[in-house]
Formats: C-alpha cells, structure tokens, sequence
C-alpha cells in the first residue's frame, strides 16, 4: 500500500514540475496564478470600478489618431483592498449616428495587474465633417468587469483639429481676421503666427516651432489636448512651413497633420528679383527663384523638401500677380493644385517699378474669398493626399 502512495505522489509531483515547466515557458509566474485563482473566490457583485483619465485636466480632444488619451481602470474591494487579475472589457459609444467608427480603445479586453489597476489608451477617429454635425461630439468610454454588472463610465469630447495660419513677406497676421472668423464659426478654433519675414524663411520657421509648442501647451490649459496642428499657410508662409516640416526639429515634434497651400510660390517669384531693388534683406532673397534655398537648402531636407508624411492642400487663385501656376505647382510631388477665379489684376507696370508690391490685389484678396474659405473648411475635414515619396 504505502509503495503505491509513494508512486502516485511521485506522479503528482511528476505533473507539478509539468505544469511549472510549462508556466515558465509562457511567461506566467506563480503570483499570476495565485491572483487568478484568488480572483475566483471574490463576490463579484461588491467589487469597485473606476475609468478615469490618467490627464484629469483634459476635457476635449482634437479630433486626429494621433491624439491618444489615456486612461486608468481601478478594481478594488469594499475594503479598498486592489484585486488584481479582474477581467475587464471596454466599449465606445457617441452621440452621433453619421459615423459608425468612433475610434480605437486598445487593448479589448485586459486583466489588472496587482495594483488592481491597467491603463487603456483612446485613439480618435480622423473625423469627417458628418461625424462632427456639432461643435463637438462626445465619446463615452465604458468599462466593465467581465460577467458582471459593475461598469464605469468616462466621456470625452472630440473638437476640430485647431487651425494655425502662417502670413507671407511683409504681412501680418492680422490679414487672417475674416479667414478666422468664417472658420470659428464653423467650430473651428483658430490661432496666427506672427513673425518679421526680412528676416528671411529659416528664422521664421523657428518661430513657428517655438509658436506651435506653445500653443500646445495653452490648449492643454484650457483642457483641450492637442497633438498636431493644421496649417493653413498664405505665399511666403508655405515655404515656412515647408522648411519647419522637413527638419530634425519637426520629426521630434511630429505637430503638424495637415498643410493647406495658398498662393504660395513653391519656386520662388519673378517678382521678388524685382522687389530686391527695393527690399534688401533676406526674406525677399529667399523668394527669388534658384536661390540657394529654393535651389540647395530645401531639397537637400526631407523627401526632397515636403514632408510625404503630412497632408497637403493647394490653392491658387487666378491671374495671381506674385505666384505664376508654374511655381505653385507640386506636381513633382504627384498634387494637384486648384485654381479660384479671384478677379482681374490691377497691378501694373508703375507700380512694380514704385515697389508698390501691396497693390497685387489677387494675391491678397483670396484671404477674403468666401469660395475659398468654403473650400480650406472642406480640406480640413477631407482625408487629402500624401507626397509621393521621392528618392
């Protein structure tokens, strides 16, 4: 009898090395177990749950996958003991019915670690303007105990993605005020950068670094978190915004989803040779067409000088005085640009000789365009094209 005791507890111990072998090999140690097995023996009904966001100063989000939230799930006892191991599964769930995809939640279904905690991560949907029939739609998070009642509840808003408008040479960012007021009251919300171009386009991209960092951080101030920014850059404010997009500093940064080209004279302007007579500094040398910026500096960046990263938009308007079609053109990163029938030109030759640049009305007045007012509003809400990628 006792030789048959001590066999049979040879084969226990034998299939207890088994089953711990096979423990190590998945990475599960005996502390999951106990927890999992302690789990077990929890009356279920009175456990505590709570979703909260891990950022408590947020309250609405910009609507762009990259802008992740976080968020924490507790599970505790009545006693406010932790209770690791608990199954809990997550759902989306919004106040619009335009769109069936509401974002990500990541991962599915998790178990708490022995803090009795796990974290989750929100990503936002790429919203369409259906989506966002409101000012602002909101997202509820619920999260559940698994094969239970208890449930907790977060929401969070989803905004427009803020709108940042870039000026050109000798210009300031007030000529943007009936641009931004058209897009506030479609819900956007709208900032402009100011800076001095004679001191040419590398300095200026700089400052819109150092601007777009900032208004991050007044966003998350106000609630909102923001990750990248949509530009929507006038002439000379293109080639900043090109610049700043293409260095080391943006691929850290990586704040920008879209650009939105307006009259901007990707290859220089005739006229700025011109305007050299009158304007010697160097915001007006880094318009002239084949110059080392133009011709060197910006090709030598990032695909060939456009981020293949980022959405791009291109506008120009017709009979343009500073910006021909040949240098608004990015076909050579496979875009189109589109053309708006502005008005008649009135800039002549008296006036370029007088250095009167301000009178080229075209170029100035499709900032005051309600066409293209409506057709930037439409970009910012479409998924526009990539650069092609160039070698």
């Amino acid at each position: 009898m006792s030789t048959r005791i001590k066999l049979n507890l040879s084969a226990a111990s034998l299939a207890l090395v088994i089953v711990v072998s096979l423990l190590v090999q998945v990475s599960v140690g005996f502390a999951e177990v106990a927890n999992y097995i302690k789990y077990n023996f929890y009356d279920k009904d009175n456990l505590i749950l709570n979703l909260s966001l891990v950022n408590p100063a947020v309250k609405s989000v910009a609507a762009d996958p990259s802008n992740k939230v976080v968020l924490r799930i507790e599970v505790r006892d009545r006693k406010g003991n932790p209770v690791p191991m608990a199954p809990v599964t997550l759902s989306l769930d919004g106040n619009t019915k335009a769109h069936d995809y509401l974002g990500d939640l990541t991962p599915q279904l998790l178990r708490t670690d022995d803090y009795g905690e796990l974290l989750v991560v929100y990503s936002p949907p790429e919203a369409s303007k259906e989506f966002l029939t409101q000012k602002e739609t909101n997202i509820k998070i619920t999260a559940a105990v698994k094969n239970t009642g208890i449930k907790s509840q977060q929401s969070i808003k989803l905004v427009r993605n803020p709108v940042v408008f870039i000026h050109g040479y000798q210009a300031y960012a007030y000529i943007f005020e009936n641009f931004g007021e058209y897009l506030k009251s479609k819900g956007f919300q709208t900032s402009a950068i100011e800076y001095k171009s004679v001191n040419g386009i590398i300095v200026a991209s700089n400052i819109l670094k150092d601007f777009l960092l900032k208004q991050k951080m007044q966003y998350l101030a106000k609630g909102l978190q923001v990750q990248r920014f949509d530009l929507v850059a006038h002439s000379m404010g293109g080639l900043v915004a090109r610049y700043y997009t293409c260095s080391e500093d943006f691929i850290r940064d990586n704040n920008v989803r879209k650009i939105i080209f307006i009259s901007v004279p990707q290859k220089g302007s005739p006229l700025a040779s011109l305007g050299a007579s009158f304007f010697d500094d160097k915001g007006v040398s880094d318009l002239i067409p084949e110059n080392p910026l133009l011709s060197k500096a910006l090709p030598q960046m990032l695909n060939k000088g456009l981020n293949n990263t980022i959405q791009v938009g291109s506008i120009l308007g017709q009979y343009d005085e500073v910006v021909s079609p040949e240098s608004a053109s990015l076909e050579e990163w496979s875009l189109n640009t589109e053309l708006f029938s502005i008005g008649e030109s009135n800039l002549n030759f008296d006036n370029i000789l007088k250095g009167n640049f301000s009178e080229a009305t075209n170029h100035m007045n499709i900032l005051s365009n309600r066409k293209v007012f409506e057709r930037v509003e439409s970009m910012l809400y479409e998924k526009l094209p990539y650069p092609s990628l160039k070698k």
